[in-house]
């Protein structure tokens, strides 16, 4: 097994290089030797970030790879990451959430089990949500009533942390037919409409900054994404293997401002 971690940023050059520095400096032996790779996906980005990745590159040469799209989109930038990858698996990180017990019980499960695909979810019973009321039910409402009411998804979430067999991650970007932030949610609604094998890992997950785009805002957006996502799947007919499994184990503790 040989790891990728796909991480984008925008507009991070206040944080990134301490936040990298620190997960490369933490990563235990048995994981450090099988992560060959951490592809910095710079896009759009006004401030010096593009700089920070230039100079994380320098600190750690045959391990940090940035990578520069011109337009601030997170949904482009984990699909290019995720084209760039060279590793057989790989994990898709946030700036805020570079947490090595993501990775390491990914691959955890990726060893033991035949799974393709793993999302590390906010909503499972062992899971442990501590951001502000008003994202937990955006959640919530997008999980349940978007997703399971309007297309069936049995899961529980498909925004934030996420791995993949690097080969299922690059087709699904084939697959995918939307960009920005509903890109991130077609890959794993399109991963379960084509009958991988999926797994949701349980997170423990606080606020540490507020998101850059306030309810009020994004509300609107997730009630258009539907029409989107109806239309992707509708390309694929379901699957038998429509189930996706839960990991019992212990919830991986995370701090970040996530999406929903």
């Amino acid at each position: 097994m040989e790891y990728s971690i796909v991480i984008p940023v925008h507009n991070e050059a206040a944080h990134l290089e301490t936040q990298v520095s620190r997960f490369v400096e933490s990563l235990p032996v048995d994981l450090a030797v099988l992560v060959k790779e951490i592809i910095l996906v710079e896009n759009g980005s006004t401030d010096s970030t593009s700089e920070v990745c230039g100079k994380l590159e320098s600190r750690y040469p045959l391990l940090v790879r940035p990578v520069c799209i011109a337009r601030g989109s997170y949904g482009e930038a984990i699909k290019r990451g995720m084209l760039e990858c060279r590793g057989t698996h790989l994990s898709i990180l946030e700036c805020d959430v570079l947490d090595c017990d993501f990775v390491a019980r990914s691959v955890a499960v990726f060893r033991t089990t035949d799974t393709e695909v793993i999302v590390g979810s906010k909503r499972l019973p062992e899971a442990v949500d501590r951001r502000p009321f008003k994202r937990r039910a955006l959640t919530y409402l997008y999980n349940t009533v978007f997703l399971r009411l309007c297309m069936g998804y049995p899961g529980t979430d498909t925004h934030g942390l996420k791995s993949f067999q690097t080969p299922v991650a690059q087709g699904l970007c084939a697959k995918a037919v939307t960009t920005d932030e509903v890109f991130q949610t077609e890959i794993i609604l399109l991963a379960w409409r084509c009958g991988f094998r999926i797994k949701e890992i349980p997170l423990s997950i606080e606020e540490t900054r507020a998101s850059a785009i306030s309810i009020r805002r994004r509300l609107p957006k997730v009630i258009n994404t539907i029409h989107e996502l109806r239309n992707s799947l509708n390309r694929f007919p379901a699957q038998r293997n429509s189930d996706i499994a839960a990991d019992p184990a212990s919830a991986v503790k995370t701090s970040a401002p996530a999406n929903k």
